[in-house]
């Protein structure tokens, strides 16, 4: 009879812990980030530091749609960062879709 036995190595505890702690870490930087954001946005800084692309995508692919957030004041157009960050997690797509398994030569 064959028998086997996992044990986990000695320092285990603080792999885990350490993992946790860069994931904590990254998200008290995501809300501070956030929180260091004007409340009213101009494309510039929308478009850099809010969806990390190029003021031509943003321009593309965002800001000509009727639904996305924004005020005009005078003559400028500003984006409230709450309603922007509302906006983006009711539109983000998660697929349930998993990719097919590849076969890398196992049979």
């Amino acid at each position: 009879m064959f028998e086997a036995k996992l044990q986990p190595e000695s320092d285990f505890n603080n792999k885990v812990y350490d993992i946790f702690y860069d994931i904590a870490k990254k998200a008290q930087e995501d809300v501070q980030k956030e929180m260091e954001l004007p409340y009213l946005i101009d494309r510039t800084k929308l478009a850099e530091r809010v969806f990390n692309v190029s003021v031509q995508s943003l321009d593309a692919h965002i800001l000509k749609r009727q639904d996305f957030p924004k005020v005009h004041v005078g003559g400028r157009t500003l984006y409230p960062k709450d309603l922007v960050i509302t906006w983006i997690r009711n539109h983000v797509e998660v697929s349930d879709d998993i990719a097919p398994e590849r076969n890398f030569g196992v049979v």
